[in-house]
């Protein structure tokens, strides 16, 4: 008998479906599992990264229900934002219309794969359901102060019209659309990690020897604990002046207090609000507007690519310890 994928996959797909085959029951006594592959994004189509992706996580829901775990093996879509409905502008419908319609094809496509997801627990970020959850947990955050409002430089895609992450940013472009990547500054709502970070660290040190060096180095930079001191640099009578009245000093943080008597200046970036008020009020030479110009449209890793470059902006502040004028 030669196998014929239409007929043979129909049937027994269709047989797991009645037998909901694939849902963990609620045994509290067996060994649970909880595999969780990324939620594909509903652009229309699967490719073959997708079927990589959730074969990977098929093969170890079915190896874990061989030992007898329990095993929730979910499927949903990460639906929302702002992708969705730039395609669905795109394409002329309406991005609720245009993102449930995707779902309903791609979900055959995954099927017709046979992978053993448990679809009685699936659900888009973009439900309704779902996205009240997400505002009571936005609204707890809020109330918890672990939420702030912040006005940052952002990597961002003109043609998408999002906010990319640094890793998707790929030699200046998009990683989606291959359009120039801008810094701009924008607002923004953002998680206080730092609350969390002896948590997490320590969280950290139960994956050693189980996770890649590489990878842990990176996620402990990321969390980016660091110890020290933040102390003011008041800005010079002249400088105060020269600035209008509108700032009168900033704060600086130092992981090594001992060295601050030997500070001989001190350097802003150049998003840094007196840097711009000084760019924006014509008060630099043209040499320096134009390299903070430059600067300001580079993205971090083509700064970090660059060597340290200082330029002076006409002002100064006062030592906290010598009391003395230093350059800025």
């Amino acid at each position: 008998m030669s196998y014929n994928p239409s007929e043979i996959e129909a049937k027994w797909q269709n047989k797991w479906d009645e037998e909901q085959a694939f849902e963990p029951d609620d045994a509290l006594t067996r060994q649970k599992k909880y595999i969780l592959s990324m939620f594909p994004f509903p652009s229309g189509r699967l490719h073959m990264g997708h079927v990589r992706n959730y074969a990977i996580g098929d093969a170890f829901a079915r190896y874990y229900r061989k030992q007898d775990f329990n095993v929730l093996h979910p499927i949903g879509w990460d639906a929302f934002g702002m992708p969705a409905e730039n395609a669905a502008i795109k394409h002329g419908r309406h991005p609720k219309d245009w993102t449930y319609s995707n779902i309903d094809y791609m979900r055959k496509e995954l099927n017709t794969l046979g992978l053993s997801f448990s679809k009685t627990r699936e659900f888009a970020t973009c439900d309704e359901l779902y996205t009240k959850w997400e505002q009571e947990f936005i609204i707890k955050m809020f109330e918890e102060k672990l939420l702030y409002r912040e006005s940052t430089t952002v990597n961002w895609c003109e043609d998408c019209h999002t906010v990319l992450a640094n890793e998707q940013v790929e030699e200046g472009c998009c990683w989606r659309c291959d359009n120039p990547v801008e810094l701009k500054e924008m607002p923004g709502y953002y998680l206080d990690i730092i609350k969390y970070a002896d948590d997490l660290l320590g969280d950290l040190k139960q994956l050693e020897g189980k996770w890649p060096n590489q990878v842990l180095t990176m996620q402990d930079n990321w969390i980016g604990k660091s110890q020290g001191l933040e102390f003011d640099f008041e800005l010079s009578t002249a400088s105060k002046e020269k600035l209008g009245g509108h700032f009168d000093k900033y704060t600086v943080f130092t992981t090594r207090p001992d060295t601050i008597y030997g500070v001989t200046y001190s350097a802003l970036a150049a998003e840094h609000p007196i840097t711009k008020y000084l760019l924006d009020n014509d008060l630099l030479d043209a040499e320096v507007s134009e390299k903070i110009t430059t600067i300001t449209n580079m993205t971090e890793i083509e700064r970090a690519k660059e060597g340290k470059e200082g330029y002076d902006l006409g002002i100064t502040v006062i030592h906290p310890l010598t009391g003395e004028e230093i350059p800025v």
